[in-house]
Parts: structure tokens; C-alpha cells; sequence
């Protein structure tokens, strides 16, 4: 019996240092994986940006294979030139009052920090190049951080047409890229991992879907009120509103900056009925657009938006800013998927519907 333990003890020891070897690597492979993440880290924020444009001509052509009998490559195809034109009409209409009204918008902004300055004694910049040169923070972060990602992807034009014709090839075939992300995982778990990324892209379509309809109609509104009290450059105020609603959570409160600081120039009169605008908008937007247009699509708690948002922004940029809504939403459902409902075997699918 003694023997039989000492044998076994000695083979124990002569097999420690192998598993030290392999131990070892690992961490070493763990760590040159992390490193090699961390420098390609603007290109994956693009790889997702892709991602998201994918998901959007997927789902619009879905709305065009429901009409028309015709394969997904010729829908998606469709979709996207729809779309395409849709945008270039719009622009062509617009953009003579858009670009002047937004020229317009600078120089009223510039003009009102002036007037806050004087009126209130605080030390003010004089435009807003100045307080984005004199700001810290995450704001100084934000900046670098975009001028390093136009570095990183040649120039922002570039990049965004690397984004199109990413998510264009991704579109067209989402099938193939889907598959070959399950392939990096263990044969047993392919259909867990197929189940999970199904679900992810459904909801992120889900909420993209909703989150469009929500920055137009919430850009009508704004725009509208503001031509209502009287407010310069409505329409370049209802356009800053309805982007930045994309942003989750502080994109409503920083959409009302510029209207209410042109408002604050013009007296405490225009600055009440431009505070009751936005509170009546936001109102609308958090009781009742929001939950109305996205009622189907995925639940992430607020607290989850805003460290993504901290989090991408400081990382990221502008770039990560935009990104955070989506990146939330696909990373969320993908830990509820994989993780709470897989492993710890929680069934949430039916009680939330992604």
C-alpha cells in the first residue's frame, strides 16, 4: 500500500513541472492576447460599427423580404439603396437651411456664453472652441481619443467608409460570419453559442429600430417647439436634439444645452417656455416614446447605460460615445444568454422575450 502511495507521489511530482510549463504559458498567451486587443482596440470599436450597420440593413431588409418575394442578398440590396436615397434626398432638401441655420447656431452659442459670462459673473470662455481647449476631464479624454482614432483608421472619412462596406459584406451574408464566430468555440456549446448570438442580434435590431424612431420623432418636437417660442434656428436645434438621442441617458440633457442657452440670451421669458420645451419633450420621451417604441426590444438597466457610456467615452471617443448604446444592449443580452440562462439556468427568455 505504501509503495503504491509512493509511486503515485513520485509520478505526481515528475508531472508538476509539465502542468508549471503549461500554467505558465497560459498566462503568457492570456497576456499577449490582452496586449494584442488593447492596441487593436479602435479597429474593434470599427469591427463593431460594422456590426451595427450590418444589423440595420438586415432588419430593414427583412421589411423588404416581407413585401417583396425576393432573396436576402437582393433585399438587403434594396433596403440599403433606400436608404441611401432616402438620406441624399433629404440632405439635398435640407441642407441650404440646415447648414445655414447651423452656422447660424455656432455663432448664437458664442454670442450667449458671452452674455452668461456678463450676466452671471462666472468665468466664462469667450466661444466654444475655448471651452473645449480649457476643459479636462473626460472631455480633454474624448478629444484625444477621437484624434487617435482618426489616426488609427487614416481619417474619419476613411473610417466611416470602412464601416459601410464592412457592414454592407456583413449584411449580406450574416449567416456565414455568425457560423464562423461559433466555430471559435467547443463543438458541445455550437448550439448555445448560435442560440446566443440569434438573440443578441435580435435585440440589438430591436433596439436600434426603436431608438431611430425615437431621435426623429423627438427631433420634430424639439424642432418644432423651438420655432414655436420664437427660437433661432429651429431646425439645427431639432437635428442636435434627435442625434443626441442616441446617446443613452445624457443624450436628452445635453441636447438641451444649446437651446437653452440661446434661450438664456434672450431673456427669462424665452428661457421659461424653452425650459418647459425640453421638460415637456424629455417628459414624453421617458414616459411615453420610449416605452412605447421600445416595448419589444431588450430591458437594460439604466445604471448598466451609464458606466458603458463613462466607460466607452474615456476608452474610446466620440466614437465609443455612440457605440455604447448598442455595445450594452448586444453585451448585455449576450451575459443573460450565455451566462445567467446557460450556466447558472435561469430561464429569462420567455419572462423578457430576447
Amino acid at each position: 500500500m505504501k509503495s503504491t502511495q509512493s509511486r503515485a507521489s513520485e509520478i505526481e511530482r515528475q508531472m508538476l513541472p509539465g502542468r508549471q510549463i503549461r500554467t505558465a504559458a497560459a498566462i503568457i498567451l492570456f497576456a499577449c492576447l490582452a496586449f494584442l486587443l488593447w492596441q487593436l482596440r479602435h479597429v474593434l470599436v470599427v469591427a463593431f460599427a460594422a456590426i451595427v450597420v450590418a444589423t440595420l440593413l438586415v432588419g430593414a431588409g427583412a421589411v423588404v423580404g416581407r413585401f417583396v418575394p425576393i432573396g436576402h442578398k437582393w433585399a438587403v440590396a434594396i433596403a440599403g439603396l433606400t436608404i441611401a436615397v432616402a438620406i441624399a434626398l433629404t440632405v439635398w432638401v435640407a441642407w441650404p437651411q440646415l447648414s445655414t441655420q447651423s452656422s447660424n447656431l455656432m455663432q448664437q452659442l458664442n454670442s450667449s456664453l458671452s452674455t452668461l459670462r456678463d450676466q452671471t459673473g462666472v468665468a466664462m470662455p469667450n466661444s466654444l472652441s475655448e471651452l473645449m481647449d480649457s476643459s479636462g476631464g473626460l472631455l480633454n479624454s474624448l478629444l484625444q481619443n477621437v484624434t487617435a482614432l482618426a489616426g488609427t483608421i487614416f481619417s474619419a472619412a476613411t473610417g466611416l467608409i470602412v464601416v459601410i462596406v464592412s457592414g454592407a459584406f456583413l449584411a449580406a451574408d450574416p449567416r456565414l460570419y455568425r457560423e464562423g464566430m461559433v466555430l471559435l468555440v467547443p463543438p458541445h456549446y455550437h448550439e448555445q453559442a448560435r442560440s446566443a448570438l440569434n438573440r443578441s442580434g435580435r435585440g440589438l435590431t430591436l433596439w436600434l429600430v426603436g431608438k431611430l424612431i425615437s431621435m426623429a420623432i423627438i427631433g420634430v418636437l424639439v424642432g418644432l417647439g423651438a420655432w414655436a417660442i420664437g427660437l433661432p434656428s429651429p431646425l439645427a436645434l431639432g437635428l442636435v436634439a434627435g442625434l443626441l438621442e442616441f446617446l443613452p441617458l445624457i443624450g436628452p440633457l445635453l441636447g438641451a444645452i444649446p437651446g437653452l442657452l440661446i434661450a438664456f440670451s434672450q431673456g427669462p421669458t424665452t428661457l421659461l417656455w424653452a425650459l418647459l420645451l425640453y421638460t415637456v419633450v424629455q417628459q414624453l420621451e421617458s414616459n411615453l416614446i420610449t416605452p412605447a417604441v421600445l416595448r419589444k426590444a431588450v430591458s437594460v438597466p439604466p445604471a448598466l447605460f451609464m458606466l458603458s457610456v463613462l466607460c466607452m467615452g474615456t476608452l474610446f471617443g466620440v466614437m465609443g460615445l455612440i457605440l455604447s448604446g448598442p455595445l450594452t444592449v448586444a453585451a448585455f443580452v449576450l451575459v443573460r444568454a450565455i451566462y445567467v440562462e446557460d450556466i447558472l439556468g435561469e430561464d429569462l427568455e420567455k419572462a423578457h422575450g430576447v
